[in-house]
């Protein structure tokens, strides 16, 4: 990606309200430059009245209170400008997280499951952080690296020409050297983030799949590769330092040869009695400070160099287009308090696959418990996915209570569905906080006796009675410290408490035993009347329990044939 479109991106994040803070600190920031101007002319007067016009302490009292008082305004104005700078980062990063979060659900589950989770969070955590210098140091810094030094011209021209043209002459080799030297970091930097974000995903990926890595004796192999991986980012990271070790070195000897230039002319013209001491003074306690923006610019280079190199990652996510559900522009959205369903002629193919869906005609009437019946790879879950909404068919129409699915808003049709997966996520909390889950939990007290009676028909009363903190024991990441039964039913409870008039469920019976899939099915034929229920599952106990059966089987051409007593007999 071309550095000047980055450095737009960059620029563009900082919109009206961050832009005024970061002109505020910058004004700020030029504020103290400016009193720093004033406090070394008053303190060229001190040194110049009591050495050569033999002046006392007392004579120049006044001038030695206000020096430490502009000391202490300085500090101040510099505190609030950082404060500021600080702000306008904080800002940037706030709003980028949220667009970065209202992207990733438009861009819907179907496409993040391809991703990397690791590499994905290494981008939306690590990348937004990457940008705090830029905006808090980069860009206020680069703006007063062109202020304070045209202050100082302003104050040195007009008593030594000479001195001016020399600091005039000489400044523009720092930010020369400060961009050739930057070049090569800046390559070095980038290679420093993709090794960083390989090492994040590597690592973040090991751990969620230790269970799996520890199965199959692959740890020590697992651990070699992370340990090459982090020894690459290691040799990264010591060139990056090297590059910026010589950069510094460059700009601090390019700034002393100068002031050594300024010194040697006004010592020459002192001698000379073409400069007065006051003056000369004066010029040589200012050229350090002429410079210093300067260096100081080439110090923060290094998070503009960082900001670019996360810029290219971040865009990249903004830059993927939402899921085909999340870009209806259709926005009509029912309430209703039962749903049917009808299939027409529904075709569906991933990409770069043959089709897994060949024209599925399937009739669902409200209240109904249906099951998807048939081998793996048949298309049973790719059926939920589009009833979900999280896929959209290539052809035909899936029509609820009538309506056309693909003319409803997302946002509606979700509120009409729980979705219960195979592998329902639970997170590091109370069991309590997640069937509540994030959203709800902060909306006030929860009603217990709809947690109560939810927890009844799905059979997960009895494991609360059997747990010592009841609603209140906590679970390890993925639930860990509950049984693969509890697990469903407090997923199927989830499901219930939301309450909503379509239940999709994928395999709800998997690797239960004989009692826990009894459970399951018998709250499933409890729910089916109030709730429309559409479940994928190889169960017999539960297929016979159903109302409704659909068959699906693999034919030869990767399709699926399907079986469905209610609808048209038809190929998906």
């Amino acid at each position: 990606m071309e550095k000047r479109s980055l450095q737009t991106w960059l620029h563009q994040q900082a919109a009206s309200p961050v832009r005024r803070r970061l002109i505020l600190a910058v004004a700020l920031g030029l504020s103290a430059g400016v009193l720093l101007i004033v406090q070394a002319g008053l303190l060229g007067a001190v040194v110049h009245d009591v050495v050569f016009d033999g002046r006392t302490v007392g004579d120049v009292a006044h001038m030695l209170i206000l020096l430490p008082l502009l000391m202490l305004l300085r500090f101040g104005l510099v505190w609030l400008a950082e404060n500021f700078g600080v702000q306008a980062a904080l800002r940037v990063k706030a709003d980028l997280r949220m667009r970065l979060y209202t992207h990733l659900q438009r861009m819907g589950p179907e496409r993040l499951r391809t991703r990397s989770i690791g590499a994905l969070t290494h981008q939306v955590v690590d990348g937004v952080e990457g940008l705090e210098a830029y905006y808090a140091r980069f860009l206020p810094q680069a703006a007063l690296a062109a202020l304070i030094p045209l202050a100082v011209l302003a104050f040195v021209f007009p008593l030594d020409l000479t001195s001016g043209l020399i600091l005039l002459g000489t400044a523009p080799f720092i930010p020369v050297f400060m961009v050739l030297i930057g070049g090569y970091a800046e390559k070095l930097n980038q290679r420093q983030w993709r090794r960083l974000a390989a090492l994040s995903a590597r690592f973040l990926d090991s751990l969620q799949g230790l269970p799996t890595i520890r199965a199959f004796n692959a740890v020590r192999r697992e651990a070699d590769i992370i340990a090459r991986i982090t020894d690459d980012y290691r040799r990264t990271t010591i060139g990056v330092l090297r590059v910026a070790f010589l950069s510094a070195l460059a700009l601090e000897f390019l700034a002393t040869i100068s002031l050594a230039l300024v010194a040697i002319f006004i010592g020459f013209k002192l001698l000379a009695g073409d400069l007065l001491f006051q003056h000369g003074f004066f010029i040589l306690l200012l050229a350090p400070e002429f410079y210093l923006p300067l260096r100081n610019l080439g110090t923060q280079y290094h998070a503009r160099l960082s900001a670019l190199a996360a810029a290219e990652g971040l865009m990249a996510i903004l830059a993927e287009p939402a899921a085909p559900a999340a870009q209806r522009r259709e926005h009509a959205r029912p309430r209703w308090r039962s749903v049917a369903l009808h299939l027409d002629g529904v075709r569906y193919r991933y990409p770069g696959r043959q089709p897994v869906l060949r024209g599925l005609q399937m009739t669902v009437p409200a209240g109904t418990l249906a099951v998807l019946a048939g081998p793996s790879g048949s298309g049973k879950t790719t059926a939920l996915r589009l009833l979900l909404g999280s896929l959209v068919p290539d052809r035909g129409t899936i029509a609820v209570n009538g309506a056309d699915l693909a003319r409803l808003s997302n946002a509606a049709w979700l509120a009409h569905v729980a979705w219960v997966p195979q592998s329902a996520f639970l997170f590091q909390g109370t069991l309590l906080e997640n069937l509540l889950l994030p959203e709800s939990s902060g909306a006030g007290a929860p009603d217990m006796g709809a947690l109560d009676r939810a927890a009844a028909l799905t059979g997960l009363d009895r494991d609360l009675a059997a747990l010592p903190q009841g609603w209140h024991t906590r679970l390890a990441e993925g639930g860990e410290g509950l049984s693969g039964g509890q697990r469903r039913r407090l997923a199927l409870t989830r499901a219930v408490l939301k309450d909503a008039p379509l239940l999709l469920l994928d395999e709800p019976t998997a690797h239960l035993d004989a009692a826990g899939r009894g459970a399951i099915v018998a709250t499933l034929r409890s729910l089916a009347g109030r709730h429309t229920i559409v479940a994928a599952s190889h169960d017999p106990e539960l297929i016979e329990a159903a109302d409704k059966v659909v068959w699906m089987n693999r034919d030869g051409d990767g399709g699926a044939a399907i079986t469905d007593p209610g609808a048209a007999d038809g190929r998906c």
